[in-house]
């Protein structure tokens, strides 16, 4: 009997210790790196609701509860910050997000069991423009990104086009068109064009400043390609938006937005190299981000408006102006060597490419002809009739 009346004892003492360990404390960390706001800790009361403020350790951010508890986190941002994520887990390295918490101040955790680790991604708000014509659209609409998809709808600033956001995050951008409307091009503040027109445009580190905008176009709207070909020189042209990248003719229609691809090359040698002097688009000289001339084989062009392209090889290129006089024509035969200029009067001069004068003739009869020796088909010269100046090449 007495030895029973032990081992009933020592059982329950056993179990006491066992509950009493349950019935322990557990450690929340909270907030250990955030910076640009102010936190706050809280134990609630699980049948009243009533709220206790807790003190944390002498490092700041460590809090001690009993195990079991409801506390709550509070997080408030200083002026200008927002909250974009709060996290938790077992241990730093144990991090997940909690789901939808952009911008929430505040999280209560339910019957902590065990010690965790919380934190919170205070981050400056920046703003950003995102300008999108009214004609066309649903409204507009700005996104933060929160577990990698679609997350808080932000509210434009009274202006319509500004959005406060989450500096150094992702954002989606949402144009919605209407029915019958389409995404053209996108555009940045620099007038530079996003490559391709995806429905939504995703920005992954949205930067103070930042500048969208968008352009449409209308179901069944096409764009022309017209170009003309060099003397010395193949010019093709592709659609690289359709299947296979079928070759068009100058004069096509396109869809808008379409990506078309030109290319030059030597007239008998598809795969050969040409030195470019520059291309013409819609009457103007291409250049790059520098301002310096285009100067590639190839070039692709986003079909947004007409597109008009010419290319100017090295061998065309005269250096001057080439202004045709009324009256004024000349004519190369590779034939027989003869440039025959026909005006009214005058003198008429022969150049070169690279401005060597190669003989002058005084124009007699409403003609002056020149006998080029070793000229061949597509060799390029400038003749200049009182001072004024067209290129011919012999044919």
């Amino acid at each position: 009997m007495n030895k029973t009346y032990k081992m009933c004892c020592a059982a329950a003492i056993l179990l006491l210790n066992t509950l009493t360990l349950a019935a322990g404390n557990v450690s929340i960390k909270f907030a250990q790196n955030v910076s640009h706001a102010s936190t706050e800790a809280y134990l609630v009361d699980a049948a009243s609701a009533q709220e206790e403020k807790l003190t944390p350790a002498s490092d700041g951010y460590t809090y001690t509860v009993p195990s079991g508890s409801n506390v709550k986190l509070k997080v408030t941002p200083d002026k200008g910050y927002v909250v974009y994520v709060w996290q938790k887990g077992a241990s730093e390295s144990n991090l997940s997000e909690i789901r939808e918490s952009y911008s929430s101040t505040e999280q209560t955790l339910k019957s902590v069991g065990s010690d965790l680790v919380v934190t919170a991604d205070v981050c400056k708000l920046v703003p950003a423009t995102f300008v999108v014509p009214k004609e066309g659209t649903l409204g507009a609409e700005v996104n933060v990104e929160e577990q990698g998809d679609f997350g808080r709808l932000i509210a434009p600033e009274a202006d319509g086009i500004t959005y406060m956001l989450p500096e150094g995050r992702g954002a989606y951008f949402d144009p919605r068109p209407a029915d019958g409307y389409n995404i053209l091009v996108w555009k940045f503040e620099d007038n530079s064009i996003f490559p391709s027109h995806p429905d939504q445009f995703y920005k992954n580190n949205v930067p103070s400043g930042f500048y969208l905008t968008v352009a449409f176009y209308k179901d069944g709207e096409t764009r022309t390609v017209t170009y003309r070909q060099p003397h010395t020189a193949q010019l093709t042209c592709y659609n690289r938006s359709e299947y296979d990248s079928p070759v068009i003719a100058s004069g096509a229609t396109v869809t808008p937005g379409d990506q078309i691809l030109f290319e030059v090359a030597p007239p008998d040698n598809p795969s050969g190299k040409v030195i470019v002097h520059h291309w013409l688009v819609n009457g103007k000289p291409y250049t790059d981000a520098s301002g310096e001339y285009f100067t590639d084989n190839s070039l692709t062009l986003m079909a947004i408006d007409n597109l008009d392209v010419e290319v100017v090889p090295e061998a065309e290129y005269t250096g001057v102006t080439a202004v045709e006089l009324q009256g004024l024509t000349a004519v190369a035969s590779a034939s027989d060597g003869t440039i025959v200029v026909t005006a009214g009067s005058g003198t008429a001069a022969l150049y070169s490419l690279q401005g060597a004068c190669l003989g002058q003739k005084t124009i007699a009869g409403g003609q002056a002809v020149f006998h080029v020796d070793g000229a061949s088909k597509g060799s390029v010269y400038i003749v200049v009739v009182n001072g004024q100046a067209v290129k011919v090449m012999f044919q």
